[in-house]
């Protein structure tokens, strides 16, 4: 397995959490059976930045299992649920960078401190899961683009899938803004083969 391909004890923990405080810690141990991850019920990674072999895929075989057991409209609830308990755990954990960005940004507009929470975001994605996000822009809206998102790989789908990443999104622009009154939207997934 090659150490890009992996996510950091810390990245893959703060998944396994967000799935528990969402589905329970019975319904977790359910969803990880499910998606063929036996081996984390009760036995989580712990809270490093080594790669401790904990695949990319694992992260999709989990969204998969609760599209399974939830069918859509639950899996959306509970993953954006998931992303934005990933947002607030990663602003928690990361709180040397999360300051920093907050005193940048108090003298921003409400877009560009959404910018600067994002590229920050970003960052710390790229170096703990070896992932390439990018934040881009145009005149009315700002685009997180992670082309090797990790909730849709070798997954086909009508419909878009990756609702923990638009939870994460709105969780952190929520953070950067302190407001709560805008939407995010998925217009983009590589399960539908965009």
């Amino acid at each position: 397995m090659n150490e890009h391909d992996q996510l950091t004890n810390s990245a893959f923990r703060t998944i396994l959490l967000g799935v528990e405080e969402v589905a329970g810690k019975n319904g977790a141990a359910t969803i990880l059976r499910q998606a063929h991850l036996a081996q984390y019920i009760d036995h989580y990674p712990p809270n490093t930045q080594e790669r401790g072999g904990h695949c990319a895929e694992y992260v999709t075989q989990i969204a998969h299992s609760l599209y399974d057991i939830y069918g859509p409209r639950g899996a959306r609830a509970i993953l954006q649920r998931v992303g934005r308990g990933q947002a607030q755990a990663g602003i928690a954990e990361n709180s040397a960078a999360a300051g920093a960005a907050q005193l940048a940004m108090r003298f921003l507009s409400p877009r560009h401190r959404a910018k600067l929470g994002l590229e920050v975001a970003a960052h710390e994605i790229n170096t703990q899961m070896g992932r390439a996000v990018l934040i881009t822009q145009d005149a009315e809206f700002l685009y997180f683009e992670d082309v090797a998102c990790i909730y849709c790989i070798d997954w086909h789908s009508e419909v878009a899938v990756c609702h923990a990443v638009t939870g994460f999104v709105h969780g952190i622009v929520a953070w950067a803004t302190g407001a709560d009154n805008f939407r995010v939207d998925e217009v983009e997934c590589r399960a539908k083969g965009d």
